[in-house]
Protein backbone atom coordinates (compact mmCIF):
# COMPACT_ATOMS: atom_id res chain seq x y z
CA UNK A 1 0.00 0.00 0.00
CA UNK A 2 2.83 2.38 0.88
CA UNK A 3 4.54 1.63 -2.44
CA UNK A 4 1.30 2.29 -4.32
CA UNK A 5 0.89 5.67 -2.60
CA UNK A 6 4.49 6.60 -3.42
CA UNK A 7 4.01 5.62 -7.07
CA UNK A 8 0.81 7.70 -7.30
CA UNK A 9 2.52 10.69 -5.71
CA UNK A 10 5.44 10.34 -8.12
CA UNK A 11 3.17 10.34 -11.16
CA UNK A 12 1.14 13.26 -9.74
CA UNK A 13 4.26 15.39 -9.30
CA UNK A 14 5.38 14.46 -12.80
CA UNK A 15 2.04 15.54 -14.25
CA UNK A 16 2.05 18.81 -12.29
CA UNK A 17 5.59 19.54 -13.44
CA UNK A 18 4.68 18.72 -17.03
CA UNK A 19 1.61 21.00 -16.97
CA UNK A 20 3.53 23.88 -15.37
CA UNK A 21 6.32 23.46 -17.87
CA UNK A 22 3.85 23.40 -20.74
CA UNK A 23 2.11 26.56 -19.51
CA UNK A 24 5.45 28.31 -19.04
CA UNK A 25 6.46 27.30 -22.55
CA UNK A 26 3.19 28.54 -24.04
CA UNK A 27 3.48 31.86 -22.18
CA UNK A 28 7.10 32.26 -23.31
CA UNK A 29 6.11 31.48 -26.87
CA UNK A 30 3.23 33.99 -26.77
CA UNK A 31 5.41 36.75 -25.33
CA UNK A 32 8.27 36.11 -27.75
CA UNK A 33 6.12 35.80 -30.86
CA UNK A 34 3.63 38.61 -30.23
CA UNK A 35 4.43 42.35 -30.33
CA UNK A 36 5.25 44.04 -27.05
CA UNK A 37 2.41 45.95 -25.40
CA UNK A 38 2.70 48.88 -23.01
CA UNK A 39 0.78 51.24 -20.76
CA UNK A 40 -2.56 49.53 -20.37
CA UNK A 41 -3.28 51.69 -17.30
CA UNK A 42 -2.86 55.48 -17.01
CA UNK A 43 -3.57 57.52 -13.86
CA UNK A 44 -3.50 61.32 -14.14
CA UNK A 45 -3.47 64.12 -11.58
CA UNK A 46 -4.31 67.45 -13.20
CA UNK A 47 -4.72 71.18 -12.59
CA UNK A 48 -7.93 72.53 -14.17
CA UNK A 49 -8.99 75.94 -15.44
CA UNK A 50 -11.54 77.43 -17.82
CA UNK A 51 -10.22 78.86 -21.06
CA UNK A 52 -12.14 82.10 -20.57
CA UNK A 53 -14.45 83.43 -17.88
CA UNK A 54 -16.99 86.27 -17.59
CA UNK A 55 -15.99 89.69 -16.32
CA UNK A 56 -15.70 90.14 -12.55
CA UNK A 57 -15.14 86.39 -12.08
CA UNK A 58 -11.82 84.97 -10.92
CA UNK A 59 -10.74 81.35 -10.74
CA UNK A 60 -9.11 79.63 -7.81
CA UNK A 61 -5.62 78.24 -8.20
CA UNK A 62 -6.33 75.03 -6.31
CA UNK A 63 -8.62 73.42 -8.89
CA UNK A 64 -7.52 69.82 -9.33
CA UNK A 65 -8.73 66.70 -11.07
CA UNK A 66 -8.17 62.97 -11.18
CA UNK A 67 -8.57 60.43 -13.97
CA UNK A 68 -7.97 56.73 -14.41
CA UNK A 69 -8.03 54.92 -17.77
CA UNK A 70 -7.61 51.39 -19.07
CA UNK A 71 -6.29 50.91 -22.62
CA UNK A 72 -6.08 48.08 -25.12
CA UNK A 73 -2.66 48.60 -26.71
CA UNK A 74 -2.48 47.57 -30.39
CA UNK A 75 1.07 47.77 -31.83
CA UNK A 76 1.26 48.44 -35.57
CA UNK A 77 3.69 45.63 -36.28
CA UNK A 78 5.96 43.11 -34.59
CA UNK A 79 8.75 45.56 -33.74
CA UNK A 80 7.00 48.83 -34.54
CA UNK A 81 7.55 52.02 -32.55
CA UNK A 82 3.92 52.98 -33.23
CA UNK A 83 0.64 51.72 -31.84
CA UNK A 84 -2.97 52.70 -31.41
CA UNK A 85 -4.89 52.35 -28.14
CA UNK A 86 -8.59 52.18 -27.35
CA UNK A 87 -9.61 52.97 -23.82
CA UNK A 88 -12.24 53.36 -21.14
CA UNK A 89 -11.78 55.84 -18.31
CA UNK A 90 -13.25 58.02 -15.59
CA UNK A 91 -12.35 61.64 -14.82
CA UNK A 92 -13.38 64.04 -12.08
CA UNK A 93 -12.66 67.76 -12.52
CA UNK A 94 -13.21 70.57 -10.00
CA UNK A 95 -13.16 74.34 -10.53
CA UNK A 96 -12.88 76.83 -7.69
CA UNK A 97 -14.18 80.34 -8.42
CA UNK A 98 -15.84 83.35 -6.82
CA UNK A 99 -19.13 83.30 -8.74
CA UNK A 100 -22.48 81.57 -8.61
CA UNK A 101 -24.16 79.53 -11.35
CA UNK A 102 -27.60 81.05 -11.83
CA UNK A 103 -30.49 79.74 -13.91
CA UNK A 104 -31.91 82.62 -15.97
CA UNK A 105 -35.47 82.14 -17.28
CA UNK A 106 -36.95 83.94 -20.26
CA UNK A 107 -40.30 83.67 -22.03
CA UNK A 108 -39.33 80.66 -24.16
CA UNK A 109 -35.95 79.42 -22.92
CA UNK A 110 -33.61 79.15 -19.98
CA UNK A 111 -29.87 79.49 -19.61
CA UNK A 112 -27.24 79.08 -16.91
CA UNK A 113 -24.95 82.05 -16.25
CA UNK A 114 -21.94 82.56 -14.00
CA UNK A 115 -22.38 85.75 -12.01
CA UNK A 116 -20.53 87.37 -9.07
CA UNK A 117 -21.92 86.95 -5.59
CA UNK A 118 -24.42 89.63 -4.60
CA UNK A 119 -23.54 89.44 -0.91
CA UNK A 120 -20.36 90.36 0.94
CA UNK A 121 -20.23 87.14 2.92
CA UNK A 122 -16.89 85.50 3.54
CA UNK A 123 -16.81 82.42 1.31
CA UNK A 124 -14.81 79.50 2.67
CA UNK A 125 -15.38 77.16 -0.27
CA UNK A 126 -17.04 77.58 -3.64
CA UNK A 127 -16.47 75.09 -6.44
CA UNK A 128 -18.11 73.36 -9.36
CA UNK A 129 -17.30 69.70 -10.13
CA UNK A 130 -18.06 67.43 -13.09
CA UNK A 131 -17.51 63.68 -13.52
CA UNK A 132 -17.28 61.87 -16.85
CA UNK A 133 -17.02 58.37 -18.27
CA UNK A 134 -14.50 58.72 -21.11
CA UNK A 135 -13.79 56.79 -24.30
CA UNK A 136 -10.25 57.79 -25.33
CA UNK A 137 -8.32 56.94 -28.49
CA UNK A 138 -4.54 57.34 -28.76
CA UNK A 139 -1.93 57.20 -31.50
CA UNK A 140 1.27 56.15 -29.71
CA UNK A 141 4.90 56.73 -30.64
CA UNK A 142 7.60 55.24 -28.40
CA UNK A 143 11.23 54.14 -28.47
CA UNK A 144 11.18 50.37 -27.98
CA UNK A 145 13.77 49.11 -30.48
CA UNK A 146 16.32 48.56 -27.74
CA UNK A 147 17.28 45.86 -25.31
CA UNK A 148 15.08 45.45 -22.25
CA UNK A 149 17.86 46.83 -20.03
CA UNK A 150 18.15 49.98 -22.15
CA UNK A 151 14.39 50.52 -22.13
CA UNK A 152 14.30 50.37 -18.35
CA UNK A 153 16.69 53.34 -18.29
CA UNK A 154 15.22 55.45 -21.09
CA UNK A 155 11.95 54.96 -22.95
CA UNK A 156 10.46 58.07 -24.56
CA UNK A 157 6.70 58.17 -25.22
CA UNK A 158 4.53 60.57 -27.23
CA UNK A 159 0.83 59.72 -27.15
CA UNK A 160 -1.59 61.87 -29.16
CA UNK A 161 -5.16 61.35 -28.05
CA UNK A 162 -8.77 62.35 -28.47
CA UNK A 163 -11.57 61.49 -26.07
CA UNK A 164 -15.33 61.69 -25.89
CA UNK A 165 -16.95 61.72 -22.46
CA UNK A 166 -20.44 61.14 -21.09
CA UNK A 167 -21.48 63.18 -18.06
CA UNK A 168 -22.09 61.09 -14.95
CA UNK A 169 -22.95 63.89 -12.52
CA UNK A 170 -22.16 67.50 -11.67
CA UNK A 171 -22.55 69.56 -8.54
CA UNK A 172 -21.67 72.81 -6.81
CA UNK A 173 -20.37 73.09 -3.26
CA UNK A 174 -20.66 76.32 -1.29
CA UNK A 175 -19.61 77.00 2.29
CA UNK A 176 -19.33 80.10 4.46
CA UNK A 177 -19.37 80.68 8.22
CA UNK A 178 -23.12 80.07 8.44
CA UNK A 179 -24.20 77.52 5.84
CA UNK A 180 -22.97 74.69 3.66
CA UNK A 181 -24.84 73.89 0.44
CA UNK A 182 -24.29 71.14 -2.14
CA UNK A 183 -26.42 71.27 -5.29
CA UNK A 184 -26.59 68.54 -7.95
CA UNK A 185 -27.65 68.60 -11.61
CA UNK A 186 -27.15 72.23 -12.59
CA UNK A 187 -29.59 73.12 -15.39
CA UNK A 188 -28.41 73.23 -19.02
CA UNK A 189 -25.30 71.13 -18.40
CA UNK A 190 -24.11 69.50 -21.62
CA UNK A 191 -24.39 65.69 -21.26
CA UNK A 192 -21.15 65.03 -23.15
CA UNK A 193 -17.73 66.50 -23.89
CA UNK A 194 -14.93 66.00 -26.41
CA UNK A 195 -11.43 67.27 -27.10
CA UNK A 196 -7.81 66.38 -27.87
CA UNK A 197 -5.06 65.62 -25.37
CA UNK A 198 -1.38 64.73 -25.39
CA UNK A 199 0.72 62.55 -23.10
CA UNK A 200 4.52 62.91 -23.12
CA UNK A 201 6.66 60.78 -20.85
CA UNK A 202 9.78 58.84 -20.02
CA UNK A 203 9.37 55.29 -18.75
CA UNK A 204 6.41 55.30 -16.32
CA UNK A 205 6.07 59.05 -15.62
CA UNK A 206 4.87 61.76 -18.01
CA UNK A 207 3.00 64.99 -18.52
CA UNK A 208 -0.56 65.19 -19.82
CA UNK A 209 -2.55 68.09 -21.25
CA UNK A 210 -6.22 68.28 -22.31
CA UNK A 211 -8.05 71.01 -24.26
CA UNK A 212 -11.84 70.78 -24.42
CA UNK A 213 -13.56 71.71 -27.68
CA UNK A 214 -16.96 71.68 -25.97
CA UNK A 215 -18.35 73.89 -23.25
CA UNK A 216 -19.63 72.46 -19.99
CA UNK A 217 -23.01 74.11 -20.62
CA UNK A 218 -25.32 74.17 -23.61
CA UNK A 219 -25.49 76.95 -26.20
CA UNK A 220 -26.96 80.16 -24.80
CA UNK A 221 -25.46 79.57 -21.37
CA UNK A 222 -22.08 80.69 -20.06
CA UNK A 223 -19.23 79.43 -22.26
CA UNK A 224 -16.94 77.45 -19.94
CA UNK A 225 -14.47 75.30 -21.87
CA UNK A 226 -11.96 73.52 -19.61
CA UNK A 227 -8.30 72.79 -20.12
CA UNK A 228 -5.99 70.85 -17.83
CA UNK A 229 -2.32 70.00 -17.40
CA UNK A 230 -0.85 67.46 -15.04
CA UNK A 231 1.24 64.42 -14.27
CA UNK A 232 0.62 60.95 -15.65
CA UNK A 233 1.62 57.54 -14.31
CA UNK A 234 1.61 54.71 -16.89
CA UNK A 235 1.97 50.98 -16.18
CA UNK A 236 1.59 47.49 -17.61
Amino acid sequence: MKKLVLILLFFSFCQIGFVQGLLSYVKWEADSQGPEKFDRIAIDLSWNQWQKIPDNITQGYFSFGFSSSWFKDLPLGQKSNCAIALGLGFESMSFHHNGTLTNVQSSNSSSTQLKPFETDSVVLRNKYAVNYIDFPFEFRIRTINKTLEDRMKFNFKLYLGFKVGILVNDHTKYKDHNIKIKTFNIPNTLPYRFGPYVRIGFNKIGFVGYYSLSSIFQDGSVDLKPFSIGLSWMRF
